[in-house]
C-alpha cells in the first residue's frame, strides 16, 4: 500500500508540472461544459423564416397564411409575388422554405374538392426542415379540420358532435424523460460523459509521450525504487486519475446539470456506483494507450479525431438498431458505449442500478480487461527503459 500511494502521490505531480495536461484536466473540464450548451439553450428550433407565394390572393388563403404564421415553427418574413423571386430568396439564405398556395385553392374549397398547396424546404439541414415541414402540415391540418368542422356544422350536427367526427379518436402525446421536447436536454449530457472519457484519454496520453519524447521514466516506474511492480503501478496511476476525475463528474452532475436543469433523476450512490467502473476503466484504458504514444502530440491527434466516431458508436444520435452488429460489438470495448447507456438511462429515465446492470458489467468487464492489459504493457516498458539505461551505463563506463 504504500508503493501505491507513493505512485500515486508522484502521478500527482506529474499532472501538475504539465502545463498542458492541467489544461486538459481541469481547463477543459472547467470551461466546455458551461460553453457548450449556450447554442442549445432554445432547446428547439422556433420561427424559421418563411417565403409564401400566394396565387390565390382570396380570403381562404391569407386565413391560410394567418395560421402558419402564428405556429411557432416557422415565421412569415417574405411574400413574394412569383415562384423565382421565392428561389432567389432562398439560395441568398434569407428563408428556408417557401409555401406555394395555387391560384384555384379557394375555388376548390368551394366545390368540395380536395385543395394543394406545396412546400419547399432546406432538406441539407435536417432540424430546419423537419421543422418548417411540421409547421406548414400542422397548421394546414388545423385549418383543413376548421373546415371541415363548419361543413358537418351546416348539416346539422352541433360543434361537439363535428368536432367528434372529425377526429373520433383524439391524440394526447406526451413526451417521455425530456419535457422540453428539446435538443440540448437530449445530446449534451451525452456530450459530456464523453467529454469526461475523451479529455482523461489524451491527458494519460500526453504525459505518457511527453516522458518517452524526453525519456522520463518516471512515468512508467517508480525512481525511487524500481522493484516495485507493475501493477502496483497501475493501481497507483488509476487512484491518482480515477479521484481526480471523480472529483469533476461531481462538478458535473450538481453544478452543470443544475445549472442548464438537465434531468438528473439517478439516486447519488448509485450515479456513485456506476461512475466508478467507468472512470477506473476510462483511466486503465488511457494508461494502455499511453505506452503507445512516442510524443506528446500524436495522442491529441488521434484521439482527437476518434471523438466523432466514437460519439456515433454509443448509440444516442443514431439507433442502435441501425448500427451494424459488428460495429455495435467492437464499440462494447469503448468505455464511453455502456457509459452513456447506463447514465441517460439513469439520469433522464430515472433507472436504478439494477436496471442497468447489463451496461454495469460490461463496465467491470473493461476494467478488468484493460487492467491486465496497462500492467503488461507498462511492464513491458518498464523492462525496455530499464534495458536502456543498463546498456547506457556499460557505454559510458567501455568509453
Amino acid at each position: 500500500m504504500k508503493r501505491i500511494f507513493q505512485v500515486w502521490i508522484q502521478e500527482y505531480r506529474n499532472i501538475f508540472s504539465d502545463s498542458g495536461a492541467l489544461l486538459l484536466f481541469f481547463g477543459a473540464i472547467l470551461f466546455y461544459p458551461i460553453f457548450y450548451p449556450i447554442p442549445y439553450l432554445p432547446e428547439v428550433v422556433r420561427d424559421v423564416p418563411l417565403a409564401v407565394v400566394d396565387f390565390d390572393h382570396s380570403q381562404t388563403s391569407r386565413s391560410l397564411i394567418r395560421m402558419v404564421d402564428a405556429s411557432e415553427s416557422v415565421a412569415v418574413v417574405l411574400m413574394p409575388n412569383n415562384l423565382a423571386q421565392a428561389e432567389d430568396a432562398f439560395y441568398r439564405g434569407k428563408v428556408y422554405g417557401v409555401l406555394v398556395i395555387e391560384d384555384d385553392f379557394n375555388k376548390d374549397l368551394l366545390q368540395g374538392r380536395q385543395a394543394h398547396v406545396s412546400v419547399y424546404a432546406d432538406a441539407s439541414y435536417f432540424l430546419i426542415y423537419r421543422t418548417v415541414m411540421t409547421g406548414v402540415v400542422m397548421s394546414s391540418r388545423y385549418f383543413s379540420a376548421g373546415i371541415e368542422i363548419k361543413r358537418l356544422m351546416a348539416s346539422g350536427l352541433s360543434q361537439n358532435q363535428a368536432m367528434s367526427v372529425r377526429d373520433p379518436i383524439e391524440l394526447i402525446s406526451v413526451p417521455l424523460f425530456n419535457p422540453f421536447g428539446g435538443y440540448a436536454s437530449y445530446v449534451v449530457p451525452a456530450v459530456l460523459v464523453l467529454l469526461l472519457q475523451q479529455t482523461l484519454l489524451i491527458g494519460t496520453g500526453l504525459l505518457g509521450g511527453t516522458a518517452r519524447e524526453h525519456q522520463n521514466s518516471s512515468f512508467f516506474f517508480h525512481n525511487r525504487n524500481r522493484n516495485v511492480p507493475a501493477f502496483q503501478i497501475v493501481i497507483g496511476k488509476t487512484l491518482a486519475y480515477g479521484s481526480l476525475y471523480m472529483v469533476h463528474a461531481l462538478y458535473y452532475f450538481t453544478v452543470v446539470y443544475r445549472f442548464y436543469h438537465f434531468p438528473l433523476r439517478s439516486q447519488p450512490f448509485e450515479l456513485f456506483c456506476f461512475l466508478l467502473p467507468f472512470l477506473i476503466s476510462v483511466t486503465l484504458l488511457g494508461l494502455t494507450l499511453s505506452t503507445l504514444f512516442q510524443n506528446r502530440e500524436t495522442s491529441m491527434l488521434l484521439l482527437v479525431f476518434t471523438s466523432i466516431p466514437i460519439l456515433f458508436l454509443a448509440g444516442f444520435s443514431w439507433p442502435v438498431e441501425c448500427i451494424p452488429e459488428w460495429l455495435r460489438t467492437l464499440s462494447l470495448l469503448l468505455p464511453s458505449t455502456p457509459g452513456i447507456s447506463g447514465l441517460m438511462k439513469m439520469n433522464q429515465m430515472g433507472a436504478s442500478l439494477q436496471e442497468v446492470t447489463y451496461d454495469w458489467g460490461i463496465l467491470w468487464g473493461q476494467c478488468a480487461l484493460y487492467f491486465v492489459l496497462a500492467s503488461i504493457c507498462f511492464n513491458r516498458m518498464a523492462r525496455r527503459i530499464k534495458g536502456s539505461h543498463r546498456y547506457q551505463n556499460q557505454c559510458l563506463v567501455s568509453g
